[in-house]
Order: structure tokens, then C-alpha cells, then sequence
């Protein structure tokens, strides 16, 4: 009998510690103090290098030639980019012998791996001579043929019910993380380069590409990814023990929480547990949500770094002046971010993109710091929603549904386009970011604008009035010659309101397709949100004659000292 009643309370008791294992929240990380103080490095700009895909010039050439040709943007005078995290592909194919991954399917990788030549250790150690950090960025669900066929993708051909069918991806699907076998595969990867490379840390990119889980029950399976990141930090953690120095953790997710959410990532489970170190906000947004980000992650080492895209563009910002990305930066250094993180950047002046490289290089000089911002030009504007990819992946704005694979990449919730009223009786209400204060800084302001732009669909009836040039809104992802504007009549210029904070500004006038209302008052402007109302007020239209807002900046110019 007292057998039998001690094996029942040690059953009971392996019981109710099951249970409690299973229902207790799980115990936070304890990082070392090395492992805080890596987190804490100064990193103005972090440089997301793509650094082969698509590059068929890569493989096989001469190391030193290539490190001198992929470091160039680097070894710039003044530069601010002290942190690179490296793409060394799609994260299902190698450039190196790997165990887990296929050899690309190129004869220059073949070349290097019978010369003994691993090109990711040749590029880490190029980086920590010159003293910058190295992440390797692996692409959660990165596309199948980067320099290979898709034949070569065994994995996916031999276990086609690990996998995410979306319209985009063709006869392969994408790795669908709610399946244990496939997150166990891709830890074994992660592993292999965690032992592999002595790196400062490993990334998981989520812009390549969610959805990582199954959509429309994305966030209801969300236990499964941060299972993921569970044993990912642990495995990181035990790499870091054995080699004596630590191992930080990033990851690039959506530019808000709620599209964490929308994409199956519990941030709040991440953050309050301790599975990240370094979080990139974004991807091609210029509306990164880090007031939201900053509030979650109060009192933890966690730093934030908004990233933009310069090839995947913010729809109509495609490679724009500099003077956008100013804008852009100045908004996210007012909300105390640690830095910002560059992506599709040229890195040399005689690559294919070679057009873009001035900006570029000016923006490697002045996007790290807001003192390297101060009074130089910018534009402020209102983000256009969708667009930048194929319309297979992401809808385009004239064409808009809403997404339901991935919150990422889709600037879900942008404001424009959007109507104004055509009875008159309302005015539009757009929210627009102003990161400089210019009120303090008046006397270095030359000139304030807001720049509007329309497309009207009621045009063919309205010959009275002479129209306005068309503009081109937007180019990559819509047709081959650029999404234009189908501009209004010039009468447009008395038919327009526009008020900032509630203060009516002065008629516009019309320059080049665009209706600009100036010269405005900088006491007009506060630092951070502002309303900007815009009202028609001509001859009542019809609900489909309704005139579209495409475009809506602001322009701030200073003095030369």
C-alpha cells in the first residue's frame, strides 16, 4: 500500500509539474554583461548589403578584388556605416560547401571550393579590419533561384506539404514555419553558420518574406515562430558560451506591432523574454511606428533601427532625391531611434544602379546622425499605400485590395491615395510627419511649401479650362513608361483648399502639374504630427468624379550660411 501511494504522489507530482511547465511563462534570457555591452555599439548606419544575389559577376573572381569592389561605398571618407549585415543569398542556397544547403549552381562557386576559398570568412575579416560589425542576414523564406535552378531545391520538392502555396513563388511554395520539421531544418542551417562564422551576430530577415505561417491564421499559430526564436536564442547562446564572446541576436519584422500581429510575430513575447538584441523596423516604409516600438521595449538593451528600401521603393519614391531620405531620417530621429538601416544602397559607382549612387553616397554621409541632418534641405511626404513589387506580390494603389499573405513589405496603412469630398462639405484630413523644428530654426528657413498632387477622372468632360501637364506618380511595379497622373484642368488652383493645423493657408499656384501652396509661416508647423486639410470647393461632382490626392509633400528649404 505505501508503494503504491508513493508512486501516486510521484506521479502527481510529475503531473502538475508537466502541467506548470506547460501554463508557467517562460523565464527570460540571462545575457552576460559582454552580451550587453555588444548591444550597445554605436551603429549610425547599418548597411544591408545584398552582396550576390542576382550578381552574376560574383563567383570565381579574385577575392581582393571583389572585397576592394563590395567595400567601396565602406572605405568612402565619412561615411557613417559601422555595421553591415551580410545576404549571402536566399537562405536555401550556399556559396560555400554547406552541409545543410546546395552549392550554387555556378561554376565560379564550384572554382572557389576546389581553390579552398570561402568567401563569407573573406568578407567577415575584410569588415573587422576596418573595424566594422558583420551580421550574417539570413532570409527567413528567400526565393529559390538565386544563381540556381529550382530542381536544386530538394527539400521543398520532396516535402511539398512543408510548404506555403502563394501566387508569387510558381510551382515551389514557401517554407511554412508552423510545421516542427521545418523549423527544426531551418535551425539546423542557422546552426551550421553559427559554428561556421565568427560573426558578431545572425539576423533573421521576415522581410524575405512572409508569410512565414499560414495566412488568414497567421497570428493564431503565432506559438509556433516563437518557438523558432526560442530555440534559436538558445542555440546562439550555446555557440557564444563555446567560443567566449557573444552572439547577438537581430531581426528585421514589420514597422509597427499590429503588423507583427497581422504577420504571426509576437513581439511582446520576444521583447519581454529576451530573444532579440537588435530589431530593423521595416522595409520600405517611411512610416516606421517607433514611439510604439520605444514604449514596448523601455528598460530592456533592445535598439531600433527603421530600414528602408532604395530598389522595392515606397510607391512613387523610387531612388528619389536626397533630400526624401533627409525627411525620411529627420522623422525617425525625432522619435529616438539608435540608427537607421540602409537596404538596396548602391556600394560603387560602376555597379548596374550606378544612377543612384550620389544619393547614395550622400546619404551613407548624413542619414546617421541628426547633426549631419541639421539645416540641409528635406521633403516631408504622406506614404502611398501597396505598389513596389509585382502586383502578384503586392497590390499597387490604383489597383488596391488588401493583402492578406503579409502585413510586411505592403504599407498597409497608408493614407493615400484618397479622395477629396466633391460636395465640399468636408476637407480630407492627412496626417504629415515634420521631424525639424522649424520654428526654432526660422531664421535658417528660406522656404516652406506643400505640394499637392491630383489626378481628376472627370478631365474628359471639362474642356472649358486648359489642362495641367501630366506627372509621372509612380515607376517600379506599374507599366513600363511609369503610373501617371491624369491631371486636372487649371482651374483647379481656385478650387482647392488647404489648411495646416486649421489654419488656412493662401491660394496655390501651379508648377509643373503640381499645385503648391507657399510661401508658409514655420510657426505654422509643429514638430512631429501635423493635419493638413484639404478641401475642394468647386461645382459639386458626382461620387465617381471625385478628385484623387496621389501625392502630398512638404518642402523645406534652408539658407546657405
Amino acid at each position: 500500500m505505501l508503494v503504491r501511494l508513493l508512486m501516486l504522489a510521484v506521479f502527481l507530482s510529475v503531473s502538475l509539474a508537466t502541467e506548470m511547465a506547460e501554463t508557467a511563462p517562460y523565464a527570460k534570457f540571462q545575457l552576460s554583461e559582454s552580451h550587453l555591452a555588444a548591444t550597445k555599439r554605436h551603429r549610425r548606419i547599418i548597411l544591408n548589403f545584398d552582396v550576390i544575389s542576382g550578381d552574376r559577376r560574383f563567383g570565381g573572381r579574385d577575392p581582393k578584388e571583389l572585397v576592394q569592389w563590395k567595400f567601396h561605398a565602406i572605405d568612402q571618407a565619412d561615411v557613417q556605416i559601422d555595421s553591415v549585415w551580410w545576404c549571402w543569398g536566399e537562405g536555401n542556397q550556399a556559396p560555400w560547401p554547406s552541409k545543410t544547403m546546395v552549392l550554387y549552381d555556378a561554376a565560379g562557386y564550384r572554382k572557389w571550393v576546389r581553390d579552398g576559398v570561402d568567401i563569407v570568412k573573406v568578407f567577415f575579416d575584410a569588415a573587422k579590419e576596418r573595424g566594422i560589425e558583420s551580421f550574417f542576414n539570413f532570409r527567413i523564406n528567400g526565393s529559390d533561384n538565386d544563381l540556381g535552378p529550382f530542381r536544386s531545391l530538394e527539400r521543398k520538392i520532396q516535402n511539398p506539404q512543408w510548404l506555403i502555396r502563394v501566387p508569387w513563388r510558381g510551382p515551389v511554395g514557401l517554407w511554412n514555419y508552423a510545421i516542427p520539421e521545418v523549423r527544426a531544418f531551418r535551425l539546423e542551417i542557422l546552426r551550421e553558420i553559427a559554428e561556421r562564422y565568427d560573426h558578431n551576430g545572425i539576423s533573421l530577415d521576415f522581410a524575405r518574406s512572409c508569410p512565414v505561417l499560414p495566412p488568414g491564421r497567421q497570428w493564431e499559430l503565432r506559438d509556433a515562430m516563437t518557438d523558432f526564436m526560442r530555440k534559436f536564442r538558445t542555440m546562439t547562446q550555446e555557440v557564444a558560451r563555446r567560443r567566449g564572446h557573444p552572439l547577438l541576436v537581430g531581426a528585421r519584422i514589420p514597422a509597427s506591432i499590429e503588423g507583427c500581429h497581422y504577420d504571426g510575430l509576437d513581439i511582446e513575447t520576444w521583447v519581454g523574454e529576451g530573444l532579440v538584441d537588435v530589431l530593423a523596423l521595416g522595409v520600405r516604409s517611411f512610416d516606421i511606428d517607433v514611439d510604439a516600438f520605444r514604449r514596448l521595449t523601455a528598460g530592456t538593451h533592445i535598439k531600433l533601427y527603421p530600414s528602408i528600401d532604395d530598389h522595392h521603393a515606397s510607391d512613387g519614391y523610387a531612388t528619389p532625391p536626397i533630400e526624401i531620405y533627409r525627411g525620411v531620417a529627420s522623422n525617425w530621429w525625432r522619435q529616438g531611434v539608435d540608427g537607421v538601416q540602409t537596404f538596396n544602397f548602391n556600394h560603387a559607382p560602376d555597379f548596374p544602379y550606378r544612377k543612384t549612387w550620389t544619393t547614395h553616397l550622400l546619404a551613407f554621409r548624413e542619414l546617421g546622425s541628426p547633426a549631419t541632418l541639421r539645416h540641409k534641405n528635406k521633403i516631408f511626404v504622406v506614404q502611398r499605400r501597396g505598389g513596389g513589387h509585382g502586383q502578384s506580390v503586392i497590390p499597387n494603389p490604383e489597383n488596391w485590395h488588401t493583402p492578406r499573405h503579409m502585413y510586411i513589405n505592403t504599407n498597409l496603412l497608408a493614407a493615400l491615395p484618397e479622395t477629396l469630398d466633391g460636395s465640399g462639405k468636408g476637407d480630407t484630413m492627412l496626417t504629415l510627419a515634420v521631424g525639424d523644428d522649424v520654428t526654432t530654426d526660422s531664421a535658417r528657413v528660406e522656404n516652406i511649401a506643400l505640394h499637392v498632387l491630383v489626378t481628376d477622372p472627370a478631365i474628359k468632360s471639362q474642356r472649358q479650362s486648359p489642362r495641367l501637364p501630366a506627372v509621372v506618380v509612380a515607376t517600379i511595379g506599374h507599366a513600363e513608361d511609369g503610373l501617371k497622373n491624369r491631371p486636372a484642368c487649371t482651374s483647379i488652383a481656385s478650387e482647392l483648399e488647404a489648411r495646416l493645423n486649421n489654419v488656412q493657408l493662401p491660394s496655390p499656384r501651379l508648377d509643373d502639374g503640381w499645385i503648391v501652396f507657399d510661401p508658409i509661416n514655420p510657426r505654422l508647423l509643429a514638430v512631429g504630427n501635423n493635419l493638413v486639410g484639404l478641401r475642394y470647393s468647386g461645382p459639386p461632382r458626382a461620387p465617381q468624379d471625385q478628385i484623387l490626392i496621389e501625392k502630398l509633400e512638404l518642402h523645406v528649404n534652408y539658407r546657405e550660411r
